[in-house]
């Protein structure tokens, strides 16, 4: 190959390969120098500068070149302003100060990092895991304020944006941050520290500008503190009980009518109906042939588990098949109605919770949006944080949720 082609595979600006020198174990060392005899005093800008030889070589790391590890010998060349008499040495553009890696493979490891772990980059790449942690946290300082702009800006000019607000943990039953996402646009806009309302209006102002949005609706789970907040933040949006979390009540009453209904049985179909429940959990229309004859075993057990079956299969019907939100109301209301008439404790029990966020609930017909992004999200957040073992600095440990979350909108 010749040193023209390199030259062009290197495209670094301002220099030419001079000389090519393969090393042991796939690395490659690549002699190069700078295009121009003299370079402009950083000083005076004068061109009237002196050229005063090379004081010795800079190893620079450089992006891997066909899987070979590259190694960029860069001279140290020295000159003075005639003008100002001031002494510097040459500046090269893709080196900033004194680095030993190029501003590519800077960017190169910052990218390789989300996904894995800094650990993993730094034996990958051969480079000690300090730097490769160093290198990461400058470009999560650089990027992310600017990533978190542009969602947000993206959110401001969505037509009728639709917010998704969820909590996740940092430590499971005792500390909890807020995630506050876009769901038309799959984007996490903010994370606010804490869940509970006193905690959600004492951090609000983390980010002014996400709560002059003016959101057409939000998706929430039933937590009353969840829908407090957003009603003080954002008075005109719609409140939407998301669909998993209501459907999870209606379930719930399922599951304890079989256990009570179980006790009552014959040891063999108490066996049967525990390992085969669940096909009661499934929906009606995913069920494979085997699985409808054993569904009808199951019901024939107990006139009340068939009972809170077929109620629970028409509340899905009711979210999958209503087209306007006057028909979703009638229906809805006719649901209630026939699991009263149920007089099953369990069914009673879950009513109270259906009718007290009635109108939460049948808004949902009006955008017909879930929180299934949020929670497909708050996995990978999980994830992150088992990958690497809680970061213990706080806006280390914001910054690269939000750069992990909204990696994709890097590219857009």
């Amino acid at each position: 190959m010749h040193l023209e082609d390199i030259t062009n595979i290197l495209n670094l600006q301002g220099i030419i390969v001079t000389n090519l020198i393969y090393g042991f174990e796939d690395r490659v060392c690549i002699e190069v120098e700078p295009i121009d005899y003299t370079q402009p005093c950083p000083c005076c800008k004068s061109a009237n500068i002196k050229r005063r030889g090379s004081s010795g070589i800079r190893r620079v790391k450089h992006l891997p070149i066909f899987q070979n590890e590259v190694i960029l010998k860069v001279p140290k060349i020295r000159m003075s302003c005639k003008d100002c008499d001031a002494s510097f040495s040459w500046e090269y553009t893709f080196i900033t100060g004194k680095s030993h890696y190029t501003n590519e493979f800077k960017e190169f490891i910052a990218i390789k990092v989300p996904g894995a772990t800094v650990i993993h980059c730094a034996k990958t790449l051969k480079i000690p895991y300090s730097t490769v942690e160093r290198i990461y946290k400058n470009y999560i300082d650089y990027v992310v304020p600017q990533l978190q702009k542009k969602v947000i800006l993206e959110s401001s000019n969505t037509n009728k944006l639709v917010l998704g607000m969820d909590d996740f943990a940092i430590r499971k039953g005792h500390t909890y941050n807020t995630g506050i996402h876009d769901l038309r646009n799959g984007t996490l806009l903010e994370i606010i520290s804490g869940r509970k309302l006193e905690q959600l209006r004492r951090n609000k102002n983390v980010n002014p500008e996400l709560f002059e949005l003016k959101p057409f609706a939000i998706v929430m789970d039933l937590a009353s503190y969840y829908h407090t907040f957003a009603k003080e933040v954002y008075p005109d949006a719609i409140r939407i009980a998301d669909r998993f979390h209501v459907n999870s009540y209606a379930m719930d009453a399922l599951k304890e009518v079989r256990k009570r209904m179980s006790c009552d049985l014959a040891p063999a179909a108490r066996t049967m109906l525990k390992r085969n429940k669940s096909v009661l959990e499934k929906r009606n229309e995913y069920l494979t042939l085997k699985e409808v004859e054993m569904l009808n075993q199951l019901l024939s057990l107990s006139s009340d588990l068939k009972a809170v079956y077929e109620w629970k299969e028409k509340f899905i019907e009711w979210y999958d098949c209503c087209s306007s939100v006057i028909q979703a109301t009638n229906l809805f209301d006719k649901w209630c109605r026939e699991g009263h008439s149920l007089n099953i404790p369990e069914v009673e029990r879950a009513l109270i919770t259906f009718e007290n966020w009635r109108q939460e609930i049948i808004n949902y017909h009006y955008c017909r949006y879930t929180n299934a992004a949020v929670e497909g999200r708050n996995g990978k957040i999980k994830s992150i944080q088992r990958r690497h073992y809680f970061t213990r600095n706080k806006d280390y440990y914001k910054k690269r949720i939000l750069l992990e979350c909204n990696n994709h909108f890097l590219t857009v």
